[in-house]
């Protein structure tokens, strides 16, 4: 026999293994090309999609900066209105002549203070919410597409924060200052009131104005806009204006706006507390460690606590504060973020 036979004969009967095993060695190749190709390709979609995060996240931090810039412009044109549209100081100077009406006087300031803390507080917020909204919008439009708005339609689409400067907070005062003259107005000059007591009416403005139909909260964007716009000269206009409305009537943005307002009050109240404990030191001659008062327990007439609320708002301490505040408020990133994905 000779090895060719041999061989012959051994492959002949081995023939079922040299199949099953040509299969598996040829099943092993196809299988190895195949998984080098499922790892070729999700390495290159885990490539695309790290640089489409860092390109979202930086996008996204872009506008974060952009947004703190112009809240901080804006803002300080909204102080300046404010101070305009309440005006303080042209009873404080008529008070220094001593005039024979300053009781009638010191009335008519304990309203309007009142009425410029809570207008300072709601307004503030009102526009932190809208500004932020409006930039993030713009950013997810512009991120699926650069050149998707015109400068001019911008510009058009951010006046409605000027409107509301302008205007809204026209509206914003006197719906406060009608509220505040319910709670105030009777409150004699030389009643004594604890901080509790200041949170309270506080507290009692904001209900108020929660419950009303045409209110900050529950109509929010009659503030906004001049009119029940609802279209404009550019199908892109049109949606951003469609995508605002919907935010500010979503129960979302009215859910935290109340939480800022809430902690814009707060944040009043901190500083006072600090007022409270000054003056109370100030006023004890000892200012020993046993003259210490918790200042939740300290009382103040009104007539003396006016002037000091007066002096937070006049010396920008309570509005800087709340402008920081809100730059820095964890919700209101969350809802720039959920506003800027839900465009994406």
């Amino acid at each position: 026999m000779t090895v060719f036979s041999k061989v012959q004969g051994f492959i002949s009967r081995h023939r079922n293994k040299f199949y099953i095993g040509g299969a598996i060695i040829s099943g092993s190749i196809l299988l190895t090309k195949y998984a080098q190709y499922k790892l070729r390709e999700w390495q290159e979609r885990e490539t695309k999609e790290f640089f489409d995060r860092n390109r979202k996240q930086n996008h996204f931090e872009s506008i974060e900066r952009t947004k703190s810039q112009t809240f901080s412009n804006f803002a300080v044109a909204l102080l300046d209105l404010i101070s305009d549209t309440v005006n303080t100081d042209e009873i404080i100077e008529r008070l220094k002549t001593n005039p024979d009406n300053k009781v009638e006087l010191w009335n008519n300031l304990k309203i309007l203070v009142m009425t410029k803390v809570a207008v300072t507080v709601y307004s503030l917020v009102m526009l932190a919410v809208t500004l932020n909204m409006q930039l993030m919008i713009i950013g997810g439009y512009l991120y699926k597409d650069p050149n998707s708005i015109p400068t001019d339609v911008q510009e058009k689409y951010l006046a409605h924060c000027q409107n509301f400067i302008n205007e809204g907070v026209k509206k914003l005062a006197k719906l406060i200052e009608n509220e505040v003259q319910k709670y105030v107005g009777n409150m004699e000059l030389t009643k004594q009131l604890k901080l509790g007591d200041i949170e309270n009416l506080n507290w009692s403005v904001q209900v108020a104005l929660s419950s009303q139909k045409d209110g900050p909260i529950e109509s929010f964007r009659s503030f906004i806009f001049s009119s029940e716009e609802t279209s404009g000269n550019s199908i892109v206009y049109d949606n951003m204006l469609r995508d605002t409305t919907d935010f500010l009537d979503s129960e979302e943005v009215k859910s935290l706006t109340t939480h800022c307002i809430n902690q814009g009050f707060i944040l009043l109240g901190d500083q006072l507390a600090e007022l409270y404990t000054k003056s109370n030191m100030a006023g004890d001659a000892s200012n020993s460690d046993e003259s210490f008062k918790n200042p939740f327990e300290l009382q103040k007439p009104l007539a003396k606590l006016i002037p000091l609320i007066n002096g937070l708002l006049n010396k920008q301490s309570f509005p800087h504060a709340l402008i920081q505040q809100l730059s820095s408020n964890k919700k209101l990133q969350t809802l720039n973020a959920n506003i800027y994905e839900s465009l994406l």
